[in-house]
């Protein structure tokens, strides 16, 4: 018996020199371990490449755990040789670029791949790795697959697999928008605005207004705002033949009961808004009235709610809607917050007429002013023609002088020739 078992049994060093010629069959390029490859730079397979030991090779990489994953309560710890080992981050980053090329080159084999196995699981998980090379690439394959999926033409019962990626992607893509480092955090963003561009479906919506319905203001915010874009860019077609617009409604009545306060009312308000800027009065009606009694009394709820604006701008934009629609807008309601903003707008109106009135008095003061001055040059100017005639009259008054004078001097040339008669008469009488 030992005999016959001698001739199968293998010592270690043929056993690992039979796994190194199955390995050997397939090698990694080197060039697909770096990070960051350019879309352009992504090189077409070669006609007799093996494709079916290449999904192997993934199995084999993605199958081995990344041990040091990111833990708040657990240190760094230091690992042995064996699991240094099977912490190959090269390999897994290798795999993402291979997605790349099959994505761009070999797409049946990407599909079969990607969502038969369920890679995306493990892509999805590269994202909490600690290595931000290797989320950062997972990112920009997640990115590449949302933009260069075509929808399929034929109209099948079955749900495309990628809805499947959506739905368990979106709550992670919007977790690493908002609490990454700055490049992950970017690379996260354009991942969900290429998702609202492409990913036209009901489960993309319902899972965004889910993703509302959530404390985290955040979140919440960055989910409102992917919201009102994704209804803007699915169109009227896509909303009016919706067959989950009851569901769309559930999870926006959800969001309302769930959360009171008036920031929430205001945004549900505007999902809505954002339905109606799209659909008709009719079609909105319609729609909801295939609606349950439950998803009716929320959106009428939402509908009848008086929210008061908290802001000096969205008082402004209040104010320019009424003027467009020659409607006078509705009163808040009073609570010490709205008489605070109230109280507020009247004084800044207040101080504005103010400021205007006395514009309107110092241009007044103004003109009255420049009158005076008007009026005090010209009677200035009169009194100074006055002057000027007094002064000539008493120039006149010299020369009237002067005439006296010259007819004083007549009166003394006068006596002068009484006196000559004088003379003479008496020289006359001297004769006699």
């Amino acid at each position: 018996m030992n005999l016959k078992l001698n001739k199968f049994i293998m010592s270690k060093k043929e056993i690992t020199a039979l796994k190194n010629d199955l390995t050997q069959k397939f090698v990694i390029d080197p060039l697909m371990q770096k990070g960051n490859l350019t879309k352009e730079s992504l090189q077409p397979f070669q006609l007799n490449f093996d494709f079916i030991q290449l999904i192997q090779k993934f199995k084999e990489i993605l199958g081995k755990q990344d041990i040091r994953k990111k833990s708040a309560s657990s240190k760094r710890k230091t690992l042995t040789p064996n699991q240094k080992k099977q912490v190959d981050w090269t390999m897994q980053l290798a795999v993402i670029n291979y997605l790349r090329r099959l994505l761009k080159f070999e797409k049946d084999i990407f599909n079969q791949a990607f969502y038969g196995l369920k890679i995306y699981e493990n892509i999805i998980e590269f994202f909490n790795s600690i290595r931000s090379i290797l989320a950062q690439n997972a990112l920009i394959l997640i990115n590449e697959v949302f933009s260069e999926y075509i929808p399929e033409s034929d109209e099948k019962s079955q749900k495309p697999p990628i809805i499947n990626l959506v739905k368990t992607i979106i709550p992670v893509l919007i977790l690493k928008a908002t609490t990454s480092q700055s490049f992950i955090k970017n690379e996260a963003r354009t991942c969900l605005e290429t998702m609202i561009t492409y990913m036209k479906y009901n489960e993309t919506l319902i899972v965004l207004l889910n993703m509302m319905n959530t404390k985290k203001m955040s979140d919440f915010e960055l989910a409102h705002t992917l919201t009102i874009k994704f209804i803007q860019n699915l169109g009227k077609e896509f909303l009016v033949n919706s067959n989950q617009f009851n569901a769309m409604m559930n999870s926006l009545g959800d969001i309302y009961e769930n959360h009171k306060s008036d920031l929430y009312k205001k945004k549900c308000k505007s999902i809505l808004s954002a339905f109606n800027e799209i659909m008709t009065k009719e079609e909105f009606d319609k729609k909801m009235e295939k609606c349950g009694k439950k998803e009716k009394e929320k959106i009428k709820d939402i509908l009848e709610a008086r929210v008061a604006p908290n802001t000096k701008k969205e008082i402004h934009n209040l104010k320019l809607k009424s003027k467009d629609k020659d409607k006078s807008v509705e009163r808040p309601k009073t609570s010490c917050d709205t008489k605070k903003v109230m109280k507020k707008q009247i004084n800044i109106n207040i101080k504005v007429i103010d400021s205007k009135g006395n514009q309107k008095e110092n241009i007044g003061n103004n003109v009255k002013v420049i009158e005076y001055k008007e009026n005090h040059k010209i009677v200035d100017s009169k009194e100074n023609q006055k002057e000027n005639i007094e002064n000539n009259v008493k120039i006149l008054g010299s020369k009237e002088n002067q005439k006296e004078n010259i007819k004083n001097n007549n009166k003394v040339v006068d006596s002068k020739e009484n006196q000559k008669e004088n003379i003479e008469n008496n020289i006359i009488q001297s004769k006699i």
